[in-house]
């Protein structure tokens, strides 16, 4: 047994004051004169001895009463593990008010649960200590140590969140917060643990920290929720059919049937009917067709399906724009020179997808090189420096450039292009006959493009080709190689865009390249990929910038708008070059679509899901909470506090700091007061 206040024994000299009331009673005794006291004396006798032992019993309950009184302001205590310290205590407790909390338990919805127990974790300390609480949503008055009675507050007003945190990012707050604090230091973390967020291998450990874990079990029946969408080709298209993609994860122990439909700018424009297996996942396809260009508000949503309580992660909201064509410019060496083999031109000016043009280098206008998607330069003998370095910016800024050399060039001005772009160097020209020998399927350019290819497919002649010689760190992909290994073509990432070279001249002479069918399908696909994609959808709680590619002229009239909720905000605008950055800064917590306006005007939008970190109701259980623990940096100094849901809920500062006493002695003092008006007032 151990006193929290040792300090409030000195109160015990009080006991000196019922003893001197006792030594020194001065009651004044009355004379009666009788005529014979022999019989008196023996009722004299009798009524001493029953008096004194009233007072000495009064005299005992009153020094008890002292006593226990006395010890219950000290707090006696029996500690569990160490000595409590003295001094003021540094409290943190984590609620986490995710949407998996905000489920009903045996007991209650578990939120709820979990703001009663912290605040009965806070009556439990000192009003002199100090406290933080904090939960997913980061906010700023969550960042500052707090007294009691603001810590209630604040507790209260917690509301539930669609943001998950990992623990390993609470963690790094709590410790952040109580860095220059002494005296003893806690953590509670009030969760049911879902393995998606608990993550632990990222601490750092701090032995002044105590860490007290307090799960809440979930009674979930599992969740079926769309998990991402996806297209398989980068270009959207008006009145044609089209698919889209979308992963639905099944977390629960029996098969589903289920329908997808999908809704665009409110409009049910396709629809789908799926089963899948326990625990498992399928990719589901929905063709559906668009009328008209634009911006257009997309939402996959599951229907028609047996538990209408798993309504978790049911909807995926996405946007995109359909653009007007991809517009291609062609640079060619000679003023009065034209396509006159026809190859680029019949290809893409047949095409209602594409918007081509053709200059020469003498009538090119550099600042109009950003206007234009996809930029060819074919058959250019010298590349000069200023055009080197306005086709290296238009590169990095996001435009997709693909060169295809003269049969007789500059090697100097090829390599100051190719050392910036690729980090290859042009060695020479290579007039042996060869052909192409390997295809990169994997590639994003030719992936899902062929159905099946033969064992000996037809591929392009090569009758001379530029040998080229790549740095290991330049990050070029090959597409086709030749059957000496060196490359034919290749595209390298440069910053924001795409360089490809080949390396043969775009003529019958020198390859057959123009006139196979590979020629068509890699040419309309990398047109297809030059047209900037804009991100289908964004993670509420993860994502806070959006890249807009127009640079509105009135920045100060450009607001957030949601579309079907009352939020409207105005973002922070960095402008970045040819590109705009929106600042959201956490403004937005529902998930939904959004108009990016200027003035009244729509000018772009993107949309907003909840984190799929929820999604997926796998939680841990003590067990596997123990062995978690055990593997990480914290395990000696972590321990799991169970039955904080229960119906009665746990003393967690008995567990804690082990049991206290003082109210046992309270109920003594109370107990012997009573007893002493009994004894005083029926024993005459």
């Amino acid at each position: 047994m151990k006193l929290l206040y040792p300090e409030f024994l000195w109160a015990l000299t009080a006991l000196s004051i019922p003893i001197i009331i006792h030594l020194f009673n001065f009651r004044k005794f009355t004379k009666v004169y009788f005529s014979n006291i022999e019989l008196l004396k023996e009722v004299k006798l009798e009524t001493k001895s029953k008096s004194r032992l009233k007072h000495f019993l009064i005299l005992l309950i009153r020094l008890l009463l002292v006593t226990f009184l006395v010890v219950a302001f000290a707090q006696p205590y029996i500690p569990v593990e160490n000595e409590i310290q003295l001094g003021d205590a540094t409290i943190g407790v984590y609620i986490d008010n995710s949407h998996s909390m905000d489920t009903k338990g045996e007991n209650g919805y578990l939120l709820e649960l979990a703001k009663e127990q912290a605040i009965r974790i806070a009556e439990g300390y000192k009003a002199t200590d100090r406290f933080q609480v904090i939960t997913n949503d980061l906010e700023a008055r969550h960042q500052r140590l707090v007294s009691k009675d603001e810590f209630i507050d604040l507790v209260e007003e917690i509301e539930p969140s669609y943001v998950a945190r990992e623990l390993n990012e609470i963690y790094l707050r709590q410790s952040d917060a109580m860095l220059d604090r002494e005296g003893n230091k806690s953590l509670y973390w009030l969760s049911d643990f879902q393995k998606n967020t608990a993550q632990l291998s990222d601490v750092k450990k701090d032995s002044s920290l105590k860490i007290y874990l307090l799960p809440y079990q979930q009674e979930g029946k599992g969740n079926v929720y769309i998990d991402s969408i996806w297209f398989k080709t980068p270009i959207r298209k008006t009145e044609s059919e089209e698919n889209i993609f979308a992963r639905v994860v099944n977390k629960t122990d029996s098969p589903i049937e289920f329908k997808i439909e999908l809704s665009i700018n409110d409009a049910i424009q396709g629809f789908g009917n799926f089963a899948i297996a326990e625990n498992s996942t399928t990719n589901c396809i929905v063709p559906f067709t668009v009328a008209k260009k634009g911006m257009q508000h997309c939402k996959l949503y599951l229907t028609e399906y047996p538990d209408p309580d798993m309504l978790f992660d049911d909807e995926y909201f996405f946007s995109y724009n359909i653009e007007n064509k991809v517009s291609i410019l062609q640079l060619v060496e000679k003023e009065n020179a034209n396509d006159t083999l026809g190859y680029l031109a019949n290809l893409f000016s047949t095409n209602n997808l594409y918007q081509f043009t053709s200059k020469s280098l003498g009538k090119l206008d550099f600042s109009t090189l950003n206007q234009y998607d996809f930029i060819i330069a074919k058959g250019l003998v010298d590349i000069s420096t200023g055009l080197s370095s306005e086709l290296i910016n238009y590169t990095k800024q996001g435009g997709s450039l693909l060169v295809f050399p003269s049969s007789s060039i500059d090697l100097d001005a090829y390599n100051n292009l190719l050392q910036t772009m690729a980090g290859a160097d042009v060695l020479g020209l290579d007039t042996g006959n060869t052909k192409v020998s390997y295809l990169n399927l994997e590639h994003p350019i030719y992936k899902d493009v062929f159905d099946k290819i033969p064992e000996n497919v037809y591929l392009p002649k090569v009758n001379q080709h530029y040998v080229l010689s790549f740095a290991n760190s330049s990050g070029t992909e090959y597409l086709m190689k030749l059957q000496n290994g060196d490359s034919f073509l290749s595209s390298c990432q440069v910053a924001k865009g795409t360089f490809y070279f080949c390396s043969t001249p775009l003529t019958s002479k020198a390859s057959s390249f123009p006139k196979h069918a590979l020629f068509v399908a890699s040419l309309l696909r990398i047109g297809e990929f030059s047209q900037p994609s804009s991100t289908l959808s964004y993670s509420i709680g993860r994502d806070n910038t959006i890249a807009f590619q127009e640079i509105p002229s009135d920045l100060e009239k450009l607001t957030i708008k949601s579309i079907i909720e009352e939020i409207e905000f105005i973002p922070e605008v960095r402008k970045v070059k040819n590109e705009t950055n929106l600042l959201l800064y956490d403004q937005i917590n529902t998930s939904g679509h959004y108009n990016i306006t200027l003035g009244i005007n729509p000018i772009g939008g993107f949309s907003f899901n909840y984190d799929r970190a929820e999604s997926d109701f796998s939680f841990y259980t003590t067990k596997e909470l123990s062995e978690l623990l055990a593997k990480s940096p914290i395990g000696n100094q972590a321990n799991i506090i169970q039955g904080a849901d229960d119906a009665s809920f746990i003393n967690v500062n008995e567990l804690v700091q082990g049991k206290q006493y003082w109210w046992e002695c309270i109920l003594l003092v109370i107990i012997l007061l009573g007893l002493e008006i009994v004894i005083t007032r029926l024993w005459k």
